[in-house]
């Protein structure tokens, strides 16, 4: 049947272009001829013996099954491309072809006259391995490209390697995609407890200030709520569906700091992880990194964190290439650092940069009308959490509260709170409930701590949660206990406290 419909064609003057074979079908594909000549083939071919019918189509099956999928493969998020065994590009979608910032698909280009292909990849690709989550840096028109690349091997029928597929994502995006996989729990401003006019002129100002891209320092005691305003900041302000980056910056030990701020380069010391890392400042991109204790970071430090406020671009360790950032910075600190430049402790010039503008976070002395909307919260959180119905607190128990001065702050009042509705058998919390300090609280509560182990274990928590109040940081706590800065982080993680 295909001999005579090729006689057929072929007497009639016309070429067959393609030609394909189903059981009980067969498809044509013919030159492009004048419609009475094609009437006649047609008239033809469905005189031969066992042709039932011939109906024009639009698409040759091969064809269709080629439209269906670079509709697929045009319609994803990833770039990808197709390379033969010569590493010539047999495929590209318009995401891959935006990202090189070309014009149109290099189809039938070598893959090196598009990018220059790491050493690393070209070996893979060579030898037939999966390379997965590969992080490369490229030039394109448009300049610079980190890129996060994926690679599958495609062999012949002999198993031997004969091309790849390869997919590839802009580190942003993949940065992005992490962070909505990881996102915790944001706070805005309606998280935010108070009834004093003075913390309701604050929250107006930092309502105001979100919707700018400036950097903010906000300075009060430890305990004041310097990290709550740092979130309810970026969630009030357009980056709210980018990154926020908390950092403690008194929590990671010196050696470690600068490499997990600006990242570092393959090999860049012992024990790295191979391939490099990208730092806190890379992952915050477009969105806004929270840099608490920022007193408390070296002097070495400081120098390059200057150098990212001023130039907007990070350079890991080991490499030379820099990187654009689009971060907003949120400092926080409870330092003097006004002292600390007289001493040579701070830099002025880095001061300046961060001190664009101030927020000042009064001490709960100071805003002690506060106490009462505050206690009403947590007495509602810790229902929740212990399954209790604790219905208010008694006016003598409350007014201990308020004749005390709070030197931790909020953070100390949620403690006591915490203990309290714990220790509450009614349901009001009274005054025997309320023991704000170690020495009360051994006092008051011989009939919870039979063993000494338990006894030695709050004292120690109490006598953690004075130091770290009093000092205001790890690394001052740690002077003030006799002890370790490491041995300090070790007992905070242990008792679940916060700094």
């Amino acid at each position: 049947m295909v001999r005579d419909i090729s006689d057929i064609v072929a007497k009639c003057g016309a070429n067959i272009l393609s030609l394909s074979v189903r059981p009980g079908e067969i498809y044509l594909q013919v030159e492009p001829l004048h419609e009475e000549k094609l009437r006649f083939i047609i008239q033809k071919v469905a005189l031969i013996q066992d042709v039932y019918e011939v109906t024009p189509i639009e698409w040759m099956p091969h064809e269709l099954a080629e439209q269906q999928l670079r509709n697929v493969i045009n319609s994803v998020q990833e770039g990808i491309i197709s390379v033969n065994g010569n590493f010539v590009i047999t495929i590209c979608n318009l995401r891959a072809t935006e990202l090189l910032g070309l014009e149109q698909p290099p189809v039938g280009k070598p893959l090196s006259d598009v990018f220059e292909i790491p050493a690393e990849i070209l070996k893979h690709l060579q030898e037939g391995k999966l390379l997965e989550q590969k992080e490369i840096s490229i030039s394109t028109p448009r300049g610079r490209l980190k890129l996060m690349i994926n690679s599958r091997p495609v062999f012949d029928d002999r198993g031997k390697p004969s091309g790849a597929v390869m997919s590839f994502q802009k580190m942003s995006e993949v940065r992005r995609l992490a962070h909505s996989l990881t996102r915790p729990v944001m706070v805005t401003f309606d998280d935010i407890i108070y009834e004093s006019n003075k913390m309701k002129e604050i929250v107006e100002i930092a309502k105001t200030i979100a919707q700018g891209d400036s950097t903010v320092l906000l300075r009060g005691e430890s305990g004041t709520g310097k990290e709550l305003f740092a979130r309810a900041i970026h969630m009030a302000s357009p980056r709210k569906d980018r990154p926020f980056v908390a950092v403690n910056c008194a929590a990671i030990p010196d050696t470690l700091l600068e490499s997990e701020l600006f990242g570092y380069a393959d090999g860049t010391f012992t024990g790295a992880r191979k391939g490099g890392r990208q730092g806190l400042f890379e992952f915050a991109h477009h969105g806004t990194i929270f840099l608490d204790e920022i007193g408390e970071i070296p002097p070495y430090v400081q120098a390059k964190l200057l150098r990212v406020l001023q130039e907007g671009s990070v350079r890991r360790l080991g490499e030379m290439e820099e990187t654009r950032v689009d971060v907003r910075v949120i400092a926080a600190t409870n330092r003097p650092l006004e002292e600390m430049i007289v001493r040579g402790d701070f830099r002025q010039d880095l001061f300046y940069r961060l001190n664009v503008i101030p927020i000042y976070l009064p001490p709960l002395r100071e805003h002690k009308k506060d106490i009462t909307v505050l206690v009403d919260y947590f007495i509602n959180k810790f229902n929740q959490r212990f399954g209790k119905k604790v219905q208010g607190i008694s006016p003598e128990a409350l007014d201990y509260l308020m004749r005390y001065d709070w030197p931790g702050n909020i953070r100390e009042l949620e403690n006591v709170m915490e203990r309290a509705m714990n220790l509450a058998r009614d349901f009001i919390i009274k005054p025997q409930d309320i023991i704000i300090n170690a020495p009360d609280f051994l006092a008051s509560s011989s009939e919870k701590y039979f063993h000494l182990k338990d006894a030695v274990r709050e004292t120690e928590k109490e006598t953690l949660i004075r130091a770290l109040s009093q000092g205001g940081s790890a690394r001052k706590a740690a002077k003030i206990l006799g002890v370790s800065h490491t041995t300090v982080i070790k007992k905070i993680k242990k008792y679940g406290l916060s700094l």
